[in-house]
């Protein structure tokens, strides 16, 4: 079964002047054990694919289906099939990690308090959670920096409580949406081979998305091409 199925989805906007198609009758299905990648440059349309898996974008017209449960489906002509409820779809968007390509962390939070968020809705104890916390600060070469605040990090730093926070979810898909793009290139490498290291130890899977052939080499062993908002091989 695969984990992610996305069928015929197409996203649409009206501007003042026409309609334009971000994705195009757009047809994805990701098998569980996959690093899959999408590559494309800038305003491709696979920034959008990503926000469609947990409807953070909504689809126009289309079929989101993650671990065999639908999330949406809608016909050509845009009206509604299928839609999860609110509670219902706050819920699998816990079993989904995601790290952007600005990270988002939380300003006014401490890098442990950043990952510790991650754990909010979580039943470990205090305790359990200090624990786990600590654990990846340290896996992540990050336990000097723990009470340090994101303005305080560097780019690369960032990225490694980004990883963190995403490693202490318990879940087992992640989407990674061009989160190495601001790095250096020597920092950036070291970065993807550490995160796809992690992903396979944490038996992770994975959809990530890039516009650089070398990250998409390293890090994916099945890939797409987007291309004005549409897969190509």
């Amino acid at each position: 079964m695969a984990i992610i199925e996305l069928n015929n989805i197409r996203v649409s906007y009206e501007t003042k002047k026409n309609k334009v198609d971000a994705v195009k009758d757009t047809t994805i299905h990701i098998e569980k054990g996959d690093i899959f990648g999408i590559i494309g440059y800038s305003g491709a349309g696979k920034s959008t694919i990503v926000r469609t898996i947990n409807l953070l974008q909504k689809p126009s017209a289309g079929e989101v289906k993650i671990n065999g449960k639908v999330l949406f489906k809608a016909g050509a002509d845009g009206k509604d099939q299928a839609k999860i409820k609110p509670a219902e779809l706050r819920k699998e968007r816990q079993k989904i990690g995601m790290i952007f390509q600005h990270f988002n962390l939380l300003n006014e939070k401490t890098v442990f308090e950043n990952i510790e968020f991650a754990l909010l809705h979580s039943p470990l104890s205090d305790k359990q959670k200090e624990e786990k916390i600590r654990e990846l600060l340290n896996l992540v070469s990050l336990s000097e920096f723990e009470e340090k605040y994101p303005a305080q990090l560097s780019g690369g730093q960032k990225q490694r409580v980004a990883l963190a926070r995403l490693l202490v979810y318990d879940t087992k898909l992640v989407l990674l949406d061009e989160p190495f793009s601001a790095l250096d290139e020597t920092l950036k490498e070291q970065l993807l081979n550490e995160t796809k290291k992690k992903l396979i130890e944490y038996q992770k899977k994975c959809l990530f998305v890039t516009h650089s052939p070398k990250e998409i080499e390293m890090m994916c062993g099945n890939k797409l091409k987007i291309k004005r908002g549409r897969l190509e091989k």
